[in-house]
Order: structure tokens, then C-alpha cells, then sequence
């Protein structure tokens, strides 16, 4: 392995993180537009050995995936902006960016805000779908309940389809909170213990060997879960039972988020 120093940024919507350098590989995770990667090993042709800086996740991409993009000063707060070539939604759509994503926004008005996409190009995205990137939403809880109905996909994090720990680190991500990538070290280092299900509210995660959720009150659990093969918001009584009756084993751990 020939290690180099050299950060880049992820120029397309999302770049899928594989385990091996194979496209047939498992997804280990996915790295979103304008976040930085350090370059680990750039000896292949078309695969490159990447640090996902955000979250440290280390794994392969494509080499395409990778450019130079400006500063970001603004992320996506949406589940999805929708980039047009011009300032007029009739122009052609260019494609879209994910929740989450980084831009550089060279001006904005009211309406929409043009963003540089790499090698001299730009494109519009609507104003309210973007925060400067110091902004942060006060009740990230909202922003896991935007992605009601969206694709569970294992490896997932992009917002076209997530995993039930990607779902909970863009949540809270959201509300200027970091977490790590997996739910295995979600549950190890995340918020405060808490003992009895009676004590959960809003904000609090559930967690079992392997999988995570988020609570919306203290009884409907909102879970990104390959049952329902999308995310889905249940009673916490009704997921418990049936991920027990389905060898998932009981809950682990309770936590409360501290913010």
C-alpha cells in the first residue's frame, strides 16, 4: 500500500464506500457530496483507498468519485435539493444532492442559490434547502421523521436509501451533533444510559445487537429496518416483540442524548 497525505472531496451525489475494490463488494457506507476524504492509497487505477474525514470510516471508491471543490459554507437540510442548470426551475434538472451534503454557494437570493458542482461548473438549488454550515436545526428529530418512507439499504446513507445507523448519525448530524458511522458504536458511546423503558422520550435511542432507533415521544419508535424494507415509525412495543420473535434478541441499551 503506497500511503499519501491528500485530501479531496466527494463530487457526486453520493459516493458508495466498499470493502474491497470491486464494484460486486459490499457498500460499508456511503460518503456525500463536498464531504472530505484522505487519500490512503491511490495505487490502483480506478480505486482509491479513502478516509471519510467526517466520521473517519475507511474503506474504497471509485476514483471518479473524487475532485476539487471550494469551502463548503452551506449543507443540505433537506431530504433532497434538486439541482437545475439555471435559476429557473424549467431549466434542465442536473440531478440532485442528499441530505446532509456540503456546498459552496456563490450567491443566493430569496429564491435559490447558485453552488459550485466541481471543474467550473454550477448549478441552482432552492434557497430553503440549504443552512450555512454553522446552523443547525434545534429539533433533529424532525429531520430522522423527513425520511419517513425512505428505502432501507444496508450501508445506506444516502437519503435515496439509508441503514437504521445512518438514519441516526445524519439526525443528529442535523442538529450539530456527531456520531459514529455503525449502531455498534453508536451504543457504545452515545448519550447516557437510561433503565427502564417508562423513562424515554423524544430524542432517545433504542438499541438492540446490531440496530438502533430513534423515539418520537415515549412510545412510537422511528427505525430504519429491513422488515418493513424502508424507514418506519411503529410502536416501540410492537418492534420489540417481533425483532425478539425474529431471533434480533431483546433491547441492549437506552439512551438519552445530550445536547
Amino acid at each position: 500500500m503506497r500511503a499519501i497525505s491528500t485530501i479531496k472531496q466527494i463530487i457526486s451525489a453520493s459516493a458508495p464506500m466498499r470493502n474491497k475494490a470491486d464494484p460486486l463488494s459490499s457498500c460499508e457506507t456511503d460518503a456525500l457530496f463536498g464531504e472530505d476524504v484522505m487519500i490512503c492509497d491511490d495505487s490502483l487505477a480506478d480505486w482509491v483507498l479513502v478516509r471519510l474525514e467526517t466520521d473517519q470510516y475507511l474503506a474504497w471508491v471509485e476514483r471518479d468519485h473524487l475532485g476539487d471543490l471550494p469551502e463548503p459554507t452551506h449543507h443540505i437540510c433537506t431530504m433532497r435539493a434538486l439541482i437545475t442548470r439555471g435559476e429557473d426551475i424549467k431549466t434542465p434538472t442536473l440531478g440532485y444532492l442528499p441530505l446532509a451534503a456540503r456546498v459552496h454557494v456563490i450567491e443566493q437570493n430569496r429564491r435559490v442559490a447558485q453552488i459550485s458542482l466541481g471543474q467550473g461548473t454550477t448549478g441552482y438549488i432552492p434557497s430553503d434547502h440549504i443552512r450555512p454550515c454553522d446552523e443547525y436545526c434545534e429539533d433533529w428529530v424532525a429531520t430522522a421523521e423527513q425520511l419517513l418512507g425512505v428505502p432501507y439499504r444496508w450501508g445506506g446513507r444516502d437519503s435515496i436509501g439509508l441503514d437504521c445507523s445512518a438514519l441516526v448519525q445524519l439526525a443528529m448530524a442535523s442538529g450539530g451533533l456527531p456520531s459514529p458511522r455503525n449502531s455498534g458504536d453508536q451504543e457504545k458511546t452515545l448519550g447516557i444510559s437510561l433503565s427502564s423503558l417508562t423513562e424515554l422520550g423524544r430524542g432517545d435511542l433504542v438499541f438492540w445487537r446490531g440496530h438502533v432507533g430513534v423515539m418520537q415521544d415515549n412510545s412510537q419508535l422511528l427505525h430504519a429496518n429491513a422488515w418493513h424494507n424502508m424507514v418506519k415509525s411503529e410502536p416501540l412495543a410492537e418492534a420489540i416483540s417481533r425483532i425478539k420473535a425474529n431471533n434480533g434478541g431483546d433491547v441492549t441499551r437506552l439512551a438519552r442524548i445530550l445536547q
